[in-house]
């Protein structure tokens, strides 16, 4: 994988030392799958280490950023020290009402772990960040329900980030009456949400900010068109009756 260094030292009897540093950001990093041809299995032990400044994240909500799977034998070790952050995508916002809002999409899980693990963690463990949910569409003078369209919503906080939501489009009125769109996330922050574009008869509602590191997204205000919730937030970790914590740090989200 581009950016990991691999350093593979005999172990000096019958087990086998094995040093793996991810120096540079990563996705979806399988320990199992960068053991390197070294390991053997039963004997090794093995250590992956992320550089401070370093930030391990997950292409999308349904996978991890980091996984220790139960493929290696039992008699192995894994020990991992993170210097650095290792965390799930963002949720994806709701887009805007037409008349009602759409929900955020739920954060994804930074970290799986499915055998005996040892993780210091001397920086930060973070599930995504939800996304906010998307504004109710509003009324034109006229009386038509959901011109203008609401708001979008913000994208929730990960690596990546999760996407800002386009606002609500009515039909009537292709490409005039569209809200405001959500902001997408950082790896730090959730994106705001879409703010009111238009402020007719009676105006659409906001659109709710991503949630930040750990935390679910804000809810989309109403107008005539009902407001929707935002997504709940991603595990930092999910196995935890798996792991030792020599040091915790910082751990933002649910965990399981």
């Amino acid at each position: 994988m581009s950016g990991i260094q691999l350093l593979f030292i005999g172990g000096g009897g019958a087990r086998q030392v094995i040093n793996l540093s991810i120096a540079s950001p990563a996705y979806n990093y399988d320990v199992y799958t960068n053991r390197g041809p070294t390991y053997v299995a039963g004997t090794s032990d093995i250590t992956v280490t992320i550089s401070p400044g370093v930030t391990v994240g997950s292409t999308s909500t349904g996978s991890y950023a980091f996984l220790v799977p139960s493929s290696f034998s039992p008699g192995d070790t894994v020990t991992v020290v993170n210097q650095g952050v290792i965390q799930g995508r963002g949720g994806d916002g709701g887009g805007g009402g037409v008349p009602n809002g759409l929900a955020g999409s739920p954060g994804g899980a930074a970290v799986f772990v499915n055998r005996p693990t040892t993780i210091t963690n001397n920086g930060t463990l973070a599930g995504g960040g939800g996304g906010g949910g998307g504004g109710g569409g509003g009324q034109d003078e006229g009386g038509a329900p959901s011109t203008p369209g609401g708001p979008g919503g913000g994208g929730g906080a990960g690596f990546n980030g999760g996407t800002g939501a386009a606002g609500g489009l009515q039909p009537a009125y292709p490409g005039v009456l569209r809200g405001n769109p959500g902001s997408p996330g950082t790896s730090a922050s959730g994106g705001a949400g879409g703010a009111i574009k238009f402020n007719d008869n009676a105006p659409p509602g906001a659109g709710g900010a991503g949630g930040g590191r750990g935390a679910s997204g804000g809810s989309g205000t109403p107008g005539v068109g009902s407001g929707a919730g935002g997504g709940a937030a991603g595990a930092y970790i999910v196995g935890q009756p798996f792991v030792t914590y020599p040091a915790t740090g910082t751990r933002q989200g649910p965990s399981s």
